[in-house]
Order: structure tokens, then sequence, then C-alpha cells
């Protein structure tokens, strides 16, 4: 604001030699502050006040004072187009005001300028306010003491404090200092320090400013800016993870095998990765200024792919053949934007020379794999028969199977199954086909032995041992098998006072014989053998569970013949041949003979089985045997399968509910195939038939 706009205009001067009295009766007139003092040249020469006249006394009354002799003659003189701030800051209360000129055209009195300047700055203050509540960050002032002097609205929201809470108090009591009260105190700018408020709505994050107030060169106050960012944040968040998730695409899309060409609506290439690069034999560098259809005329693509993308909007697949030979399967792909336009498409090369020889190898590898495949049968048969095993059925081709792989290694094996299915035949193949098979074969059946001569059987003794012992001492089985198998038949016929013996035996590989005092290393594979359930034996504290785990390292259950009827018509061939070629015979099985022999139920297993077919030879009066024709109670009948249950012998109500669940679910899985049609023909939920299979194989049975 100017001068002229707050002054009071006036013309009226004084020449120094005038009356006081007149000077103090024109302003009472006027209502003058003050009266300009002029020279004859019409110069501002000073000011005479109100003041100046009380401060002379009655004196002015007589007339005989001057307004030289009471006015001010070092008052600064104002222009019009002054600022009014000018008069605030210059040592006087009246001024007199002149125009461009020089001439006067005003006096202005230092109170009104006061009341201007006041009402300025409380205009000021009020926008300063203005600007400041409208400012979307939160601004807190305090004073030296700590007293919040400034609160504006953003600080509100952000603390959940009202203005009128927060002004005259402690900052302590508005918010968490956070900070401001130690910018009061050192006296240093702190810059971008980030913090987090937890609320009920959850946790917010802010960024401050803070910046103490300083006034001749001392601490006054200090003022914080904060500005919550938790929106930032996330959006700083989700710009990382798109970044993340651009670098993962870029990672995919250099890494794959096929070439990837990127386009956009018109063919222009955006983007190629390496692989393209191996097919094609174009730079990535040439295709930055290059369009599919500059390809095509380059005689790398015969078509634009691009076009048939766009043209069908849909995905277009083609194989062409190149200029260079090169058989190509291409693939492009539309990218459609929010709008359902066309943005991208995205072409996919694979080059199928690398499959055609991949295609061909795998024919190759097939071929052979038939080829290893046939000769591996072949010498599997040939294996068989020189082991005189017979197997057609699927339950023994899995023993076998594992008996092969286990050969190759020198793991304790444990035989599991009926007396007669064939257990030691199967320990000496693994045997055989093992790297011991130079080295001895002892078989050791175990329920043989008398109690009191098993550890000199199996250990041997030294010359003096026992009353009746030889001269020199004998070596035991252990002894007898090193670098070879010992094959333990019946292990679970075993007495538990020799149980520890062997355990030590087993795992110390060395013993000691009775009557000796060193102990002597054997190396000897260890095969065991039973038709007991060893688990139930050591659940009656009959076994040790120690040397049941020692042995059953890897078991192999051979199911019995019953189980297993495609194996007894060869078998009957087999027994037939050797007997045949032992006695001298030369002798036919009838259909019927067949017949009866495969439908029995065998309980002794091949055992069995081989004798009946020596007995058939031998008895039988002609050379066609018809087992009619041989007295009923020296050979196998066949025996229609009973109509209902039945059960012969007594044993435990639970064990034979168990048998009978176990026969009726297994007969049912085989006929139907499934534990649902298995469950329905049974008149029982499918869950109730999974249980019970369950039930029954914790007992240590088959279905």
């Amino acid at each position: 604001m100017q001068v002229k706009n707050i002054m009071t205009k006036t013309k009226a001067a004084l020449k120094p030699e005038a009356s006081a009295i007149e000077a103090w009766n024109i302003m009472n007139d006027t209502k003058l502050p003050g009266i300009p003092v002029i020279d004859k040249h019409s110069h501002v020469t000073g000011i005479v006040a109100k003041d100046e006249i009380v401060s002379a006394g009655p004196r002015i009354l007589a007339g005989d004072v001057s307004v030289q002799s009471v006015m001010r003659a070092d008052v600064p003189v104002l222009r019009e187009d002054a600022p009014v701030s000018d008069a605030w800051t210059m040592p006087a209360n009246v001024f007199p005001v002149v125009n461009g000129k020089g001439r006067i055209t005003g006096v202005l009195d230092r109170s009104d300028v006061g009341r201007v300047l006041f009402m300025e700055a409380s205009r000021l203050f009020q926008k300063i306010e203005t600007i400041m509540d409208s400012a979307h960050n939160g601004i807190v002032a305090i004073d030296e003491n700590g007293i919040v002097t400034m609160f504006n609205q953003a600080a509100e929201k952000i603390t959940r404090r009202k203005n009128n809470e927060a002004l005259g108090r402690h900052l302590s009591e508005v918010i968490v200092p956070q900070g401001l009260l130690d910018v009061l105190k050192e006296g240093q700018y702190q810059s971008h320090y980030k913090f987090t408020v937890a609320y009920s709505s959850g946790t917010h994050t802010y960024l401050t400013n803070r910046t103490p107030i300083i006034e001749n060169g001392r601490v006054v106050g200090a003022i914080g800016v904060f500005q919550d960012i938790s929106e930032f944040e996330f959006i700083s968040e989700e710009l990382n993870t798109v970044k993340q998730l651009n670098k993962e695409l870029e990672a995919i899309i250099e890494s794959s095998y096929d070439g990837i060409i990127i386009t956009d609506h018109d063919g222009k290439i955006i983007r190629a990765n390496r692989a393209n690069e191996r097919i094609t034999g174009v730079s990535r560098r040439e295709l930055q200024e290059m369009a599919i259809r500059d390809l095509v005329n380059r005689g790398v693509f015969t078509n634009s792919m691009v076009e048939s993308v766009v043209a069908k909007g849909e995905a277009v697949t083609i194989s062409e053949q190149t200029a260079g030979q090169n058989h190509l399967l291409l693939t492009g792909s539309p990218v459609v934007n929010q709008q359902g336009e066309i943005a991208r498409v995205v072409i996919n090369i694979r080059d199928m020379k690398d499959l055609n020889n991949l295609k061909n190898r795998l024919e190759e590898s097939l071929a052979l794999s038939e080829r290893y495949h046939d000769e591996l049968t072949q010498l599997r048969s040939k294996f068989m028969a020189q082991e005189g095993v017979v197997i057609k059925s699927a339950g023994m081709k899995a023993v076998m199977n594992v008996a092969l792989r286990l050969a190759r290694v020198d793991s304790t094996a444990l035989l599991l199954g009926e007396s007669g299915v064939g257990k030691e035949v199967v320990a000496k193949a693994i045997h055989r086909q093992s790297k011991r098979s130079k080295g001895p074969f002892i078989t050791v059946n175990c329920g043989a032995i008398p109690e009191n001569l098993l550890e000199s059987e199996l250990f041997g003794y030294d010359k003096g041992a026992f009353t009746g012992a030889s001269s020199e001492g004998k070596p035991g089985m252990f002894e007898l098998a090193d670098k070879g198998t010992l094959f333990l038949d019946e292990v679970g016929d075993l007495p538990p006072s020799f149980q520890v013996k062997l355990l030590r035996a087993i795992q110390e590989k060395e013993i000691t014989r009775v009557g000796g005092v060193r102990p002597l290393s054997v190396n000897v594979r260890i095969i065991a053998a039973t038709n007991k359930r060893l688990k139930e034996l050591v659940q009656q504290g009959k076994f040790r569970e120690d040397l049941y785990f020692r042995l059953n390292v890897v078991p192999i259950r051979i199911p019995p013949l019953r189980e297993r009827k495609d194996d007894i018509i060869p078998l009957v061939y087999l027994f037939k041949k050797q007997f045949e070629k032992t006695y001298e015979l030369d002798k036919e099985f009838s259909p019927s003979t067949y017949q009866t022999l495969q439908n029995h139920s065998w309980p002794g297993n091949v055992r069995e089985i081989k004798n009946v077919v020596e007995r058939l030879l031998v008895t039988a009066p002609g050379r066609l045997v018809d087992i009619s024709e041989i007295p009923g109670d020296t050979t196998p009948q066949s025996r229609p399968a009973p109509s209902g249950v039945s059960v012969s012998g007594i044993i435990p109500l639970k064990k034979a509910q168990i048998e009978l669940e176990r026969q009726l679910i297994g007969a049912a899985l085989k006929e139907l195939g499934s534990t649902h049609k298995a469950a329905k023909a049974l008149h029982v939920d499918q869950s109730t038939i999974v249980r019970k299979m369950n039930r029954i194989r914790e007992e240590g049975l088959n279905i």
C-alpha cells in the first residue's frame, strides 16, 4: 500500500516566522495531525505537530512563539508513491507528503500507518492460515518451550486431534513428538525422515522434514512438515512388483529355446529373443528397425504371420520351408487391449529340424530298447531254465525281478512264504547271479539242528572244546560260507538263547568257535527264510526284535502256488521232463489230468507238485497218464468251488473272521476290479472295504 492511500490530504503550509498559535488553530479546524513548514521557495523545511506545540507550554498563547521555534526540521519527507512501511521505520510521528514535483499534497500520521500495517498483517496472517490449512501436508510449529503455535487442518486429520486441542499445549500432550523436540534442542535440520503410526484402521507411513526457527542466532522454535506417503509406499511396492515381473518375463522370453518375436498391430517388430537370432540368422540389432513384411521380403519367412492373425482375430499356426531349407513351425497369437483391439502379436518360431532329429533319435532309442528288452527276455528265460525256475505268473515275475536286482548288492534278504514254495530256489538264484557266485552256497536248516549243537554247527569248535570233539577242531557253516552266501532256512525256529549270538555274528561279521578265544572274521552274505510270521513271534517274545530288523532288510514274499495258478502247468512240464530223463520214461498226461492238477489247491506248494508228478509217472500203467485210473488217496482231486463257507478245525474267532474277509474281498476285487464294485457286490460301503483291507494288511496278510 502507498502513502497517498492513507495520508490526510491538505495543501496547507506555514512559513517559519508564522506564530505557533496560528498553527494550533489550523490543526484544530482541519483535524490535521501536523502542518508542513516551507521556505520562501516553497520547499519543505520541516513540520509542526500538536505534540511540539503542547510541549512549548502556555507561552504560545501570548502569540510571540513562532513556528520555527517549535517545528521539527529533520523530519523525512515522503512521496505519495512511497510504500507505507517506509514511514513505520522512520524516526517521526507526522510526515509531510509531496507529489512528484515536490509540492505538498498532504500529511501522514504514524498512528494511521500502524493501524494500516496491523490490518495488513492480520490479512496476511489470515491468508497464511488459509494457505496452511489448504496444504495437503501436515504442519506443526512450536515455540522455544515446546508449546504448539501452529496446527493446520492436515495435521488435524493425520493426528486425529482438533486445532483447539493442540494450540497452546505442549507438543508431548498433542502427539508423539517424533523428533521435533530434538530439533528444538539441537537446532539441526532433519530431512526426509520416515516413520510409521499404527491406527485401528491400519498402519500409515509418514515422511517428515523438521526445521529449527532461528532469530538473531538463537533457536526460538521449530516447525515440522509431514506427509502421509502410505499410498506412495503401496504404489512403490506395486511398481517394484511390476519391475520384478518384467524381469521374470524377460528371463522367460530369453530362456525360451523357441524363437519369439513381438510386433505391434502393423507388424513392426518391438522385440525378439536370442533364440530367434539362432533360428533366423537375423540379429536383434537389425530387427529394431524392421517389420515382419521386411523379413518376408528378405526370404526369412514366406508368409506375413501378423496380417493373418489380425485378419482372423485369433491364433494362427503355419508350417513353412524357408529359402535356407529350414522347416519352421510358426504360431502367431493376438494380444488384445482393454478396448478389445489387437495391440500386439506374439510369434513363436520353432525349428522343426531339432524336433525331427529328436524324433529320429527317439525312434532309434525305442527300437534299441525293444531289442534290448527281447534280448533281456531271452537271457532271463535262459537264466530261469538254468536255475530250474518256472515263471509265468505276474506274482513270481515280480519276485524274480526283485531277486535279480538284489543279486547286485550284498544286502541281507528275508524270504517269506509257506513251506514248499521254493524259497531255497530263489536264494540260489540270488547267489548265482551275484558277485559271490564263485563262492560257496551253504544251506543251514535251523529247525533241523538240535539246540545244543547249533552253536558248534554254525560257528565251529576248537580241539578239545567238549567231550567227543574232533582233535583237530571243526569249522562251522559261517567259515565254510566265507566269500559266499549262507542260507539260513527256517530261521523262525531258532531258539531265543542262540538268536543273540547270531545277531552279533551278522552285525560284527566275526565269529568265535566253541572253545575258542580268538574271534574270526567272516565275509558272508546272509539270506534267511521262514514259513512263520516273524512279526507275530516278535510280539509274543519268541523272536528278538533286533534280529528281526537285522534280517528284514529286504523282505521278499514268495506267493503260494494257489495264488499263482499260471505256474502250475509249466511246473508240471518241468518236473515231467526231469523225471522222464531220470527214469528213462516217455509218457503223456491226459487233458483231465492237467485239469485236475490245475484245480488242486496244492497245500504243499511246489514240493507237493513235484512229488505228485513223480508219483503219476512211476505208477501209471500205460503211456497216457489218466488221473482217473490212479487211486484217489495218492493223487490230488479236483473239487468244485464250495457254495458256502466251511471251517475245518478250531481257530481263534477273530483270526477266522479276518481270513474270511480277506478271501471274500480278494475274490470280489479279482473278479470286479475296483473297491466300489466290490462294496456294491458285498452290500457294504466302499469306505468299509478300504478300512477292512487296511486291517488285513496290518495283520501281515495279502489280499
